[in-house]
């Protein structure tokens, strides 16, 4: 499980790096009219990058299933991957991983040592910190403009 993970991480950081679509998806998140302009065609990027999006959701909850029971509240753990996000830094796969797994691990510590419901708000309380402190996460790029 831990391998197909890790596999599946590393497809997608090469995709996104080494591929025409990849970086023509990054191209049309990153500016839709400047994307076009260069010849992406932006609705389809969007419906590839919403295919991509539910294949990924399915093998994540392929490779949980086994891990957990399935029941009605499973969406919850997926509130988690916002703070994560956030604390990676949005556009960045590898500090999107480095923040789930800083998430993960603060979730883990404070269930284990911290009173009952500390386990199930660390997450938020993490996003909040580094909000305050670096607004682009932990891997993102400040970008500045001028107008």
């Amino acid at each position: 499980m831990k391998k197909l993970a890790l596999l599946a991480c590393g497809a997608l950081f090469a995709f996104f790096r080494h591929t025409r679509t990849g970086i023509a998806m990054q191209a049309v998140s990153q500016n839709q009219l400047a994307a076009a302009f260069v010849g992406v065609r932006v609705g389809r990027m969007f419906s590839m990058v919403w295919a991509l999006g539910a294949g990924v959701a399915a093998l994540a909850g392929v490779l949980l299933a086994p891990l957990t029971f399935v029941h009605v509240n499973m969406g919850l753990i997926g509130l988690n991957a916002l703070p994560a996000a956030v604390l990676g830094g949005f556009g960045s796969i590898p500090g999107a991983i480095v923040g789930g797994l800083v998430v993960g691990l603060m979730e883990v510590f404070a269930g284990r040592f911290g009173p009952e419901g500390l386990k199930d708000i660390i997450p938020y309380v993490l996003l909040l910190a580094v909000l305050l402190i670096r607004p682009q996460g932990l891997f993102g790029i400040s970008l500045k403009r001028r107008v």
